[in-house]
């Protein structure tokens, strides 16, 4: 078994440390060897557990190398009770002490991995909230007046009902009017002065978070007393819990918990499970929590993606007492058809349904949920180019590529028309705002590094850019640079557009639009962690939204490729959407199987 796990690191199978860590962990023991690989391996991929089925199925390493698969069968020689086997060694334990790896309920798990699913949903069993009825019902009748099913409107009666609500939605659900509803319903129900804290997993996500907070809005429902209890800003939650950037440690932990009443935190989708426990390691039992995201979006870049574990509960639905509680605060009639498999996580989740920013015909909304739903019609007609407002372009030959080129530049003609003559900043970069490029990979020809050169290229040669060096670096007027990092003291965070111009001193900076509408201006000679932003990663993207935008596949497949990164980089896009692939691998991409491994 050493010599095979030695061999699938070299052809890059499984990773140094999983080989490593298996080596580690079984004690020359062939079955626990293998199974440490499988666990540490299947992690890396996302992967909070994997079944004892997993096992039982011969589906080691997610490999479809059939031949690699009859060599690990050919050395474990007999049918194999991989419970009997795993619980015999020292390394295997049921969690009771710490040991590498954990056999619970017939799921194997790393030790880590397992104490933080046990704490959090330790920190869900909590009792609801004792609220007045009668107050609460007025509230909300004030926020949502109408008499037709809103589910905005359930979302924000379950938030005064539970301790922890789960609102779930796509884009153009009204995920940002329900949280700022939830804010005045909150502060609106109190009888005191409450403190509330919005927070987001990255710095752009937390500046749009502070949209909310400054809107005119809460002028229409709240005293000056009451503008006491609005948040101040959002935060990052890294910022919010104090994580050290080398040792990841806390500042804010269960031995020094968080003051705060109320905690909000979007795009949840982002939060994997080893934050996630941090997040709730750092409140108080009497802190109310308010998880908002999208289900479909790209999974965290670190394991267990919380939300998709959360939102599985979902078609459980609500208990009787829940459904019951709803109707008394928002007056609807609902049905009563009482499932035996809801729980507490059920009663604490709202889907969001209704689509506010697409209608019924839109062509992104219905490719969007044809790539969720794996509809092979609908990419039929995308092929066919069928669809309202989105367009597909095979890039398969040398021809087609130059030809996508020049597509792209094209698009930023509007742009390039006010960076010449002269208009202000600020329309100069709400005009770039306008079209975005978007790449799954950073390298190779379809990557962003080398697409991003390759429009400078072509500009350049079509004289629409001109060079000039400072700090011996290429620098041009329109420039788009993305920061890479978060820099509190210069106002800028990681995945903040801005564009480059003169100051009327003549001094060469870039210049960010804040959520405010002011400009940041920042002189070049200042500025450090930045890449050229033509074409940028769907990853960096989640979380924003462009009235049009081209999404550029590799024309091969890649691991990186799934349905995931096909739903964000589609649902970018308000109005249009052009994608450059190759019809195989886009087929591919949707038919890939699922990464949960469930059994």
């Amino acid at each position: 078994m050493i010599i095979l796990l030695r061999q699938a690191v070299k052809l890059k199978m499984i990773r140094p440390i999983d080989f490593y860590f298996s080596q580690f962990v079984a004690q020359e023991n062939t079955i626990v060897m293998l199974v440490a690989a499988c666990v540490s391996y299947e992690n890396s991929k996302g992967h909070i557990f994997l079944p004892v089925q997993y096992f039982e199925k011969h589906c080691f390493f997610s490999s479809f190398n059939h031949k690699f698969k009859k060599k690990i069968l050919t050395i474990l020689e007999k049918k194999t009770n991989w419970s009997f086997e795993l619980f015999k060694h020292i390394s295997v334990g049921n969690g009771s002490i710490p040991t590498p790896l954990v056999l619970y309920e017939e799921k194997i798990y790393l030790y880590k991995m397992w104490k933080a699913e046990k704490n959090i949903f330790k920190n869900f069993y909590i009792k609801k909230n004792k609220i007045n009825q009668k107050k609460c019902s007025k509230i909300l009748n004030n926020l949502f007046p109408g008499k037709s099913i809103n589910f905005q409107k359930i979302a924000v009666a379950l938030t005064l009902i539970n301790h922890i609500t789960f609102i779930v939605g796509g884009p153009g659900t009204g995920k940002t009017t329900t949280i700022l509803k939830i804010i005045i319903a909150l502060i609106k129900s109190s009888n005191k002065s409450i403190k509330i804290q919005l927070s987001a997993p990255t710095g752009k996500a937390a500046t749009r978070l502070n949209t909310i907070i400054k809107s005119n809005i809460f002028d229409l429902y709240f005293s000056e007393k009451e503008k006491h209890s609005l948040p101040s800003r959002a935060k990052t939650i890294h910022e919010l819990l104090g994580i050290q950037k080398i040792s990841q440690n806390s500042f804010f932990n269960k031995n020094n918990l968080l003051d705060l009443d109320i905690l909000i935190i979007d795009e949840i989708s982002m939060v994997d499970i080893l934050m996630m426990e941090k997040i709730l390691c750092a409140v108080s039992k009497n802190t109310k929590l308010i998880f908002i995201g999208d289900y479909n979006q790209l999974c965290p870049i670190e394991s267990g993606s919380i939300l998709r574990e959360i939102y599985h509960h979902a078609n459980n639905g609500y208990s009787l007492k829940t459904i019951l509680d709803i109707q008394k605060l928002t007056q609807y009639e609902l049905p009563k058809k009482i499932n035996k498999n809801t729980t507490f996580i059920s009663n604490s989740i709202c889907v969001l349904k209704k689509n506010y920013r697409f209608d019924k015909n839109s062509g992104i909304d219905i490719l969007s949920n044809g790539i969720c739903n794996k509809k092979i019609k609908i990419i039929e007609n995308l092929f066919k180019n069928s669809i309202k407002n989105v367009f597909f372009y095979e890039h398969n030959s040398v021809q087609k590529y130059k030809k996508m080129i020049k597509y792209i530049t094209l698009n930023y003609k509007n742009f390039w028309d006010k960076v010449h003559k002269k208009a202000t900043i600020k329309e100069i970069i709400e005009s770039f705002q306008d079209y975005q490029v978007l790449c799954v990979l950073y390298d190779g020809l379809f990557g962003v590094n080398f697409l991003n050169k390759k429009l400078e290229e072509y500009m350049y040669k079509k004289n629409i850019i001109k060079y000039f060096y400072v700090n011996e670096q290429e620098w041009y007027v329109g420039k788009p640079i993305m920061i890479s990092n978060n820099n509190k003291y210069l106002d800028v965070f990681n995945g903040d557009i801005g564009i480059t111009n003169f100051s009327e001193n003549g001094i060469l900076q870039v210049s960010f639009l804040k959520e405010n509408k002011t400009i940041n201006n920042i002189p070049v000679k200042i500025l450090s962690n930045y890449k050229t932003a033509w074409a940028i990663t769907v990853h960096k993207s989640q979380g924003s939204e462009f009235i049009n935008t081209a999404l550029i596949l590799p024309n091969v497949t890649s691991h990186m490729l799934n349905k995931d990164i096909l739903y964000t980089g589609i649902t970018r896009s308000r109005k249009l959407l052009s994608i450059f692939s190759d019809k195989k691998v886009f087929l591919k991409t949707i038919l890939k199987n699922s990464q949960k491994i469930m059994f």
